[in-house]
């Protein structure tokens, strides 16, 4: 039966009015749109396995399940695999396939046509016609098999049935059988999930064909470029002498820019001002031998206010922006936190400090003319942890930082105080933020993707848009204008041997062009895990130590995967896992390279570490600092889980297996504290590790190892013994640390971190526009 558009249209909405074509193309759009978010949220999910024609691959473990002869594949054979299922049936350009899966590696075809022939025989498609990818001469690939997304109960994949399993994977795989279900597939992509949705989704395919075909209609989805709020245009470099840039920030008519130069000889940073336009450098102060950093604008732009740094040593000044006699306002509680903006008036600055027995951040209120502060009135609860305040350009508003580094999000309250109202929902770091000229939206960096990049949120509605610049940190604008000032971040942290001994150098372990961070050693001391960006996205790594081979333990484009912690067994890692649709603990087993995700799909995962049991993990869960819960879950992810809540507030933490307890820092109190798991009892330990300490402390053999005296290009490692209060210093070394996390060897002679090694940053800026609705 044939019926027309205006029919269906009527059919479909219930009238005969103009609106019924426009709402059935939005239903077909929207229904797409839930198609593709559906099948991407597939692909994504840990564990993944697939069916494809006859043989199932497991694609965490690289292998084709159905065929356990035939070696595991490469992970760029299988990143090309993923996405041929992406789009299976159609066809896949050659040059989309070699940026999506080598992205910002140059490579040449070669690459891509050995991927295609290593698919190839791991699927024996050799006859002709191909039953598994054809290739379309001179243009790409088509994947031709049928594709099932397997899964099981509980958030398991499991295999489906036990056709083509040999005998040794029929038993391997016994209780996945026992739990396996029918899966609903839909054409032309077989992709499975609960019945529901597919049904679903299986309709909207039909609905979505059937409306193609009576209509003779294309529907075009856009991408989130062409639907963004924001353009970016004249993206350039500012600065490329050699060298490090650090903090830019615009005058207010967007014309000069102050940031602070390192320099070789004094080993500190330098205050200068420049033209954004090319021009010399003008040095703001006659300097020292402290560090100066965090220049900020008056509201008139001729005055700018900014920061000394030095060992046990933080204060704010103010100095003429063209230069001349500077003053100091007052000492600082810690560079760590101090960040601060001018006040609308120019009279006063806007700044943070611990407050009250709890020592919570605070926002106050800082009057230059007599050095007096005063707290500003707004809502907080007792425990919240707030900073880096910023005043937008009308003076109408002020957007703060709530959460400590790495759980922060952006907050907006009006210039009074008062009422507060979360903007981000990200629980992620934030490296800087600024407010655009039109006062409706904050442009952040944030590494919560990977890499530090810088992002654009809509102040009313939370609007997100990603911008493109990468990487980038600390961006800044005027009151005026569509100008914004950032950071190249082009530092390189390397992991690094640093011997204990007297007159012994430090060396670099697994050198590569990338950073590196947070070095775990296994308990036996043979191996080291840790995460970093040297392909390209934030991931796990292995060094073994007798060979000093560097392998990579996870890979995965879309995600970034940090925080590593080792199994007591030294079999299995924890680490974080995260990406645009939040944060998962997983645990790898090194053996077999599986996955599987530890966490509930709906919980905020801050951290995660292994109990003193077997099957015991300790988890911080939590969306917000003051409300962090350090639970105990044995057998999670299991029917067999169980849960006890322990202690609220957590900060960082560490496991003593020797006692059964374990050792933190909390939001709530100041000083480091001790919960036995077995009775409950909590007892205070000692006030030298602290929650601003954060990562910077670990247990050894029951003594803790902790940092102290930082500054910024320098530290002091000391040792402190619980039993007697004994203190005593280990080390000290002068490096710049951006991640103060370490790890000890067994014989305690050396430490393993990764302090910056190369020191290039520049200063960058580009243009930024509101798209018009015609544009």
């Amino acid at each position: 039966m044939h019926v027309s558009r205006p029919e269906l249209a009527v059919r479909l909405v219930g009238c005969r009015c103009g609106s019924a074509f426009g709402l059935l193309d939005a239903a077909i759009m929207n229904l797409q749109i839930s198609l593709k978010r559906e099948t991407e949220a597939l692909l994504r999910q840990p564990n993944l396995r697939l069916r494809i024609g006859e043989h199932v691959v497991d694609v965490g473990a690289l292998r084709i399940v159905t065929r356990p002869d035939v070696p595991r594949l490469t992970s760029k054979a299988v990143a090309v695999l993923i996405e041929l299922v992406r789009h299976a049936g159609a066809t896949v350009r050659r040059d989309e396939l070699l940026d999506r899966v080598w992205t910002g590696r140059f490579t040449t075809p070669d690459v891509l046509t050995q991927a295609i022939k290593e698919l190839r025989r791991a699927f024996a498609d050799d006859s002709k016609p191909p039953n598994y990818i054809e290739t379309i001469p001179k243009v790409g690939y088509r994947l031709i098999a049928q594709v099932l997304v397997l899964e099981g109960p509980e958030n398991g994949i499991f295999v489906e049935g036990t056709s083509g399993l040999s005998a040794n994977e029929d038993d391997v795989y016994a209780e996945d059988k026992q739990s396996a279900r029918e899966m609903t597939v839909s054409p032309p992509s077989y992709f499975s999930r609960s019945s529901k949705n597919w049904i679903a989704l299986a309709f909207a395919v039909a609905a979505i064909g059937i409306a193609s075909l009576l209509f003779s209609k294309q529907v075009h989805v856009q991408d989130s470029a062409d639907e963004s709020t924001w353009r970016v245009t004249d993206l350039h470099a500012l600065t490329s002498d050699p060298g490090a840039e650090y903090r830019p920030h615009l005058s207010p008519d967007s014309t000069r820019v102050a940031f602070s130069i390192f320099g070789p000889e004094s080993q500190s940073e330098r205050l200068v001002v420049r033209s954004v336009e090319p021009s010399q450098l003008v040095r703001l102060t006659d300097g020292g031998v402290n560090t100066e950093a965090q220049p900020v604008w008056s509201p008139d732009g001729t005055t700018i206010a900014f920061e000394r740094i030095g060992v046990n040593y933080c204060a704010v000044f103010v100095a003429p922006s063209l230069g001349g006699n500077e003053s100091e306002i007052g000492k600082c509680q810690n560079a760590n936190y101090n960040y601060f903006d001018w006040t609308p008036d120019g009279r006063s600055l806007i700044s943070a400090e611990r407050r009250g027995a709890q020592g919570d951040l605070t926002l106050f209120k800082w009057n230059l003319d007599n050095g007096e502060k005063q707290d500003l009135k707004y809502e907080r609860a007792g425990d919240d942890q707030d900073l880096d305040p910023r005043y937008s350009p009308n003076g109408q508003w002020i957007a703060f930082r709530r959460g400590v580094s790495p759980h922060s999000n952006l907050y907006v309250m009006t210039a009074e105080g008062g009422g507060v109202r979360a903007v981000t929902h990200l629980s992620a770091r934030i490296n800087g933020y600024t407010w655009t000229s039109d006062n409706r939206t904050l442009v952040f960096s944030s590494n919560y993707q990977g890499a530090p990049s810088l992002y654009a949120v809509d102040v009313d509605d939370g609007r997100l848009q990603a911008l493109g610049i990468s990487p980038a940190q600390y961006p800044d604008a005027g009151k005026t204008g569509d100008a914004i000032v950032y950071e190249i971040t082009r530092t390189q942290d390397k992991l690094t041997v640093l011997p204990l001994n007297a007159g012994s150098k430090r060396r670099v372990l697994a050198p590569s062009t990338g950073s590196d961070f947070s070095p775990v050693l296994s308990p036996s001391g043979d191996r080291l895990v840790f995460a970093s960006d040297r392909s390209g996205q934030l991931q796990l790594w292995l060094y073994d130590w007798a060979t000093g081979a560097t392998t990579q333990l996870t890979e995965r484009a879309d995600t970034a995967v940090f925080s590593p912690q080792w199994s007591p067994d030294g079999k299995r890692i924890l680490a974080m896992q995260r990406n645009a649709s939040g944060r998962k603990l997983i645990e790898i087993e090194l053996a077999s390279r599986r996955q599987r995700v530890l966490s509930r799909p709906d919980e905020e995962i801050r951290s995660g570490t292994y109990g003193p049991d077997p099957e015991t993990y300790l988890f911080t869960v939590g969306k917000l600092d003051r409300n962090a819960e350090l639970v105990q879950v044995q057998h999670p992810a299991t029917l067999q889980e169980t849960r006890k809540s322990l202690v609220s507030g957590i900060a960082y933490l560490q496991v003593d297996p020797a006692t059964r307890s374990v050792l933190y820092t909390t939001f709530e109190k100041a000083g480091l504290y001790r919960y036995e798991l077995d009775s409950g009892g909590e007892r205070f330990v000692t006030s030298k590790v602290t929650t601003d300490l954060f990562n910077g402390w670990r247990l050894v053999d029951g003594r803790i190892w902790y940092l102290a005296d930082l500054s910024v290009r320098s530290a002091v490692m000391h040792e402190f013994n619980p039993e007697d209060g004994a203190d005593r210093v280990i080390t000290q070394f002068n490096v710049l640390m951006q991640d103060i996390s370490f790890s000890v060897t067994p014989s305690h002679d050396s430490i393993i971190f990764a302090p910056v090694d190369v020191e290039d940053t520049d200063v960058g800026m580009f243009r930024l526009q509101r798209r018009s609705s015609g544009s």
